[in-house]
């Protein structure tokens, strides 16, 4: 093989090597989009809070606006089931965007999210905001939030 040959071999090897990266970080990526998109539709639509709870790992932590951390997902299912409890609560939301490590395990969403619940008069209120919410694969190669941050979107949102 000429040496010219040989470093079209190497050139055309490293490039289909790096699409493959590119292409399975996607496709990592989407995977983890459908996730976070599918507990968004579980979210604002189940009355069950085992079903929420169970897209948090075990270790996870959620961080809100104005409350204590909750540390664990048994603390997140309590957090969730009192959620349920109130009249006309709703929670969505849509990410915009994710990101996933080249070993495909670690990744994180980041998008908006709406939050309605009544004022104390009574009345529903929503109100928007932004999250970023970071993910592992758990050992049955489920994704799982590990870490969730959420605050107010600013007022002219």
């Amino acid at each position: 093989m000429s040496m010219r040959a040989w470093m079209i071999a190497v050139g055309v090897s490293a490039l289909v090597t790096g699409c493959a990266s590119a292409s399975s970080e996607t496709s990592g990526a989407q995977s983890l989009l459908a996730t976070d998109r599918e507990w968004s539709k579980l979210a604002s639509t189940s009355k069950n809070a085992d079903s929420v709870a169970a897209y948090w790992t075990e270790d996870a932590r959620v961080v809100m606006p104005g409350q204590p951390v909750l540390a664990g997902r048994a603390a997140a299912r309590e957090m969730v089931a009192g959620m349920l409890k109130v009249p006309g609560f709703n929670i969505v939301w849509k990410p915009d965007s994710a990101v996933v490590s080249r070993g495909g395990d670690i990744g994180f969403t980041y998008g908006t999210n709406e939050l309605t619940v009544p004022d104390s008069t009574g009345k529903l209120v929503t109100m928007r905001g932004r999250y970023l919410t970071t993910w592992r694969k758990d050992a049955d190669g489920r994704w799982r939030c590990t870490q969730e941050y959420s605050n107010p979107a600013p007022a002219n949102s």
